[in-house]
């Protein structure tokens, strides 16, 4: 329950956010989670964060949750949109980071880059700055803080 508050929180008091409501054994929530570890260190006016639903079961009947991945868009503590499952990338599992990209900056939780930037694969881009991701159902029995892990 208290990573559920943490996340809570986090909703409530960010700008702009993205939460990827995940489950560890489900391939596809892997895939996305690998989109957005790379994207997280490019878009660092926004904040990723990850829980899953096995631990926040209050959450995920509040957002009505029902079908996984799924993105949740936060706008000044309000869903602004989701994504669910992959039927915006055509049911396929090799869509790539640039796809999921242009689809978060359709809802404008992120800005696309200009110039030279713009044509380059995301992974590809220099990072100069630390990313804002927060895997709020880490294990942290390894002594970590769960809210300390970011992408």
């Amino acid at each position: 329950i208290h990573k559920e508050e943490e996340m809570v929180k986090l909703i409530g008091s960010e700008a702009r956010a993205v939460v990827h409501f995940t489950h560890p054994q489900f391939a596809r929530c892997k895939i996305l989670d690998q989109h957005l570890r790379v994207l997280a260190p490019h878009h660092f006016e926004t904040r990723f964060a990850s829980i899953s639903v096995e631990r926040c079961p209050f959450l995920a009947q509040k957002f009505q949750i029902r079908m996984l991945p799924c993105l949740l868009v936060i706008d000044g503590g309000q869903v602004a949109d989701r994504l669910v499952g992959f039927e915006e990338f055509g049911n396929d599992d090799s869509f790539s980071t640039n796809t999921l990209e242009r689809r978060l900056a359709k809802s404008k939780v992120i800005e696309l880059p200009k110039g030279e930037l713009a044509r380059m694969p995301v992974a590809q881009r220099p990072i100069s700055y630390q990313s804002r991701f927060v895997d709020q159902c880490a294990d942290s029995s390894d002594g970590e803080d769960a809210k300390d892990l970011d992408y």
